[in-house]
């Protein structure tokens, strides 16, 4: 009884659902990856990596012009103090001001503020491409998501396909009942069947749910309940082909951001070198600058304040020489740990390029595997689906049992899961191949 409530009761479902989806907002990959790039906090942190690494950039830029500085204080003193007039000291209440300005300019300083600012250059270069290769993994993730939706859909649309044949099954079966021509056994079978398809359906369906969300929290997305994917037109699938792994590596170390970042991060250490190296020379500054005080004390008469600004003022303008003899063997030892940073950011650059060979030796071999799977599965379909074919009509005389149908169909419906999946494995694996030679991520 529950199996045939679950049949009566599926052809509304199937009503709902499609009532449903045309109220459902549809994305495109397109859509996705862009919104998962503007709204993944990971990405926006990286973002924020990022634009600190250019302030930081420019600033040191900034350091080349002159630091100037200016202060004004103010001083009121008690106690004795010499009288002007006679020269005899006596307590009084004095007034004290002081103004002054100055400038103070690098001029060599042995290359290293130069060093210094390629340095922080290279950095915030790397953080760029960092960034870059953070939106590519989201990306790929992205797609092998959407890609999981397709192959969901497919297989629930294989599997309501199949629930209306079984339908059609326990109709015709029930007219032969009615004519004497079968017993009720088979009829009973084929309900069983039937229901067994409904019940493949709600996995279905059950498994659809479960990757649109997948797809919707990998997105982020605060309301995923109306979302859904555009199904794309996905061209015959043929063997392509396929670049040469040590062809694909060479195009692909020119343009992946990993690389391009490991390579700014040893371009940075080696700038940081120089810029090590410099503290180790002299260096040499310009000074200059203008101060002027003024003092009033109780017994001061005829007090002028602009005049006395004005004699009291002094000007100054000189150069400093800075030679480092000793301050504990801190430069030459920063020299040499540059060096052993220089080292390791060579050794990081060459395992991000094995890596990404290895990754690029795997992927041709996935794609060359997911081919031959997918040739096989689909020849697997055209048997499974003409041996149905005629299991259905030699059921129809009545020359085979519905066990043997039913398994028939059940082999039929592996057949063709078998056969979505190798399919959509292997447009995953050249869209991976295709990434590496910086083609866009997409579907059609």
């Amino acid at each position: 009884m529950r199996n045939i409530t679950v049949i009566l009761m599926l052809p509304m479902l199937l009503a709902f659902s499609e009532t449903h989806a045309q109220q459902t907002e549809k994305w495109s990959l397109k859509d996705c990856i862009d919104y998962a790039k503007d709204n993944n906090l990971s990405i926006k942190q990286q973002s924020l990596n990022t634009e600190y690494q250019q302030n930081v950039y420019e600033q040191k830029k900034l350091d080349r012009l002159p630091s100037v500085n200016g202060s004004v204080g103010y001083q009121l003193s008690f106690g004795r103090v010499p009288d002007e007039t006679t020269y005899q000291y006596v307590n009084q209440t004095t007034q004290f001001g002081r103004f002054s300005a100055g400038a103070s300019v690098p001029l060599f300083q042995g290359f290293s503020l130069n060093n210094q600012i390629n340095r922080d250059k290279a950095n915030w270069q790397a953080s760029r491409k960092e960034l870059e290769a953070a939106k590519n993994d989201l990306a790929l993730n992205i797609t092998s998501l959407y890609l999981q939706v397709l192959f969901d859909q497919e297989l629930l649309t294989v599997a309501e396909e199949q629930y209306k044949v079984a339908q059609e099954q326990v109709e015709n079966t029930q007219k032969l009942v009615d004519a004497g021509r079968v017993a009720e056994g088979n009829l009973l079978e084929i309900k069983s069947q039937a229901a067994r398809e409904a019940l493949t359906v709600t996995q279905m369906k059950n498994n659809l749910t479960m990757s649109l969300l997948n797809l919707a929290q990998a997105l982020d997305l605060e309301e995923p309940d109306n979302f859904d994917v555009v199904i794309p037109e996905i061209p015959e699938l043929q063997q392509n082909t396929l670049t040469a792994p040590s062809d694909l590596f060479n195009q692909a170390v020119e343009i992946m951001p990993e690389i391009e970042a490991s390579e700014f991060n040893l371009e940075s250490d080696r700038f940081a070198l120089k810029a090590a190296q410099g503290q180790l020379y002299p260096s040499i500054s310009m000074d200059a600058g203008w101060s002027t005080n003024v003092s009033k004390s109780e017994s001061t008469v005829d007090f002028d304040f602009g005049e006395r600004f004005s004699d009291n003022a002094t000007q100054y303008v000189g150069l400093t020489l800075r030679i480092p003899v000793f301050n504990g063997l801190a430069a030459r030892n920063n020299v040499k740990n540059t060096k052993l940073s220089i080292r390791s950011a060579q050794h990081d650059l060459e395992k991000e390029k094995q890596t990404l060979r290895k990754e690029i030796q795997q992927a041709y071999a996935d794609a060359q595997a997911s081919y031959l799977k997918y040739n096989s599965a689909k020849t697997a379909v055209d048997s499974y689906e003409e041996s149905l074919r005629y299991t259905e009509k030699k059921y129809a005389v009545g020359l085979v049992s519905p066990v043997d149908y039913s398994v028939a169909r059940t082999d039929y419906l592996r057949a063709q899961s078998d056969f979505l999946q190798s399919k959509y494995e292997y447009v995953l694996r050249t869209k991976v191949l295709d990434f590496y030679t910086g083609a866009p991520l997409t579907l059609e």
